[in-house]
């Protein structure tokens, strides 16, 4: 068996009825995984089992209907997949709602931060950032126990999070990833690991609505998250932990590992200097505070 393989390995994924999450979803699935695909939407699930039918028989992929922005849901969740397969390995954290949720035509007007409806910033905040969260507390302990998990979490190009017009959608994927660096310190030595993937730019899915100003044909495709989230999943990418992988930049003609370090960086951002109030190195703060930096 390949390191790479995802044979006896245990994958819950939230978002998985449609877009990027049903071609992840069906990828470790090939790879061999026990995949639980997690939707709000049934008929969304049911599609994407059709799918997984096509491939590895029916009953191959197991469709829940939940809501992850209810902690009982999420629960609810990972009772079912335990009770089914034994066990957890892998939580990818894909769902997420965009900026057509704040305003359909948002591409052609841009919605100002004063203008967002403050119900419309709180739900789309829910999924984004606290479903995320609600699943990895719930997840961790299983991860912990048995000595080895996977965290990946989807959020969106860095630029994206600062773009203007992108309130509160930029702002929730920064959550999330600044959250990855925190909980991939919060799982040091655990055999744990919590990682970013992206795809690399706008992507060919109902993100991007209708009508919008692009030819759909110049988009990322969705596809491009297969390759690498089978990687991050497996046992190959064991100790590699609080980085940031961008699935447009993997290269299929290289070994797998050879492509995660071209696609690879540290997430959030952990390269600007510290200057927290409780810094790890406190007298290299103060060598600094002497020379007036």
């Amino acid at each position: 068996m390949s390191k790479q393989s995802l044979l006896g390995k245990v994958a819950i994924i939230t978002g998985g009825g449609g877009g990027m999450g049903s071609v992840m979803a069906l990828a470790m699935m090939e790879e061999g995984a026990g995949v639980t695909i997690v939707d709000i939407r049934q008929d969304r699930l049911n599609a994407t089992a059709k799918k997984a039918a096509s491939v590895g028989g029916e009953g191959s992929m197991l469709p829940h209907c939940a809501d992850i922005t209810r902690a009982e849901d999420c629960n609810g969740v990972v009772e079912t997949v335990v009770s089914k397969f034994g066990n957890v390995h892998i939580l990818l954290n894909n769902a997420g709602v965009g900026m057509q949720t704040v305003r359909p035509d948002y591409m052609r007007e841009p919605v100002r931060f004063w203008e967002v409806e403050p119900d419309r910033w709180q739900a789309l905040m829910d999924v984004n950032w606290k479903g995320a969260f609600l699943m990895a507390r719930v997840v961790a302990p299983h991860l912990i126990r048995q000595g080895w998990g996977r965290i990946i979490n989807v959020t969106t190009s860095l630029d994206t999070m600062y773009r203007p017009g992108y309130t509160p959608y930029g702002m929730s994927k920064a959550a999330l990833e600044a959250a990855t660096a925190s909980w991939a310190k919060d799982l040091e030595k655990t055999g744990v690991t919590v990682n970013v993937l992206v795809p690399g730019g706008p992507t060919n899915t109902s993100f991007i609505p209708d009508g919008a100003p692009f030819d759909r044909s110049t988009l990322v495709q969705p596809d491009v998250m297969a390759a690498p989230v089978c990687w991050l999943a497996s046992n190959a990418s064991d100790g590699i932990t609080g980085c940031r992988f961008v699935a447009n930049l993997w290269d299929s003609k290289i070994p797998p590992d050879e492509a995660a370090k071209k696609a690879c960086a540290p997430a959030a951002w952990q390269g600007i200097e510290s200057l927290a109030a409780w810094p790890e190195n406190p007298a290299g703060l103060a060598a600094k505070k002497e020379r007036g930096s």
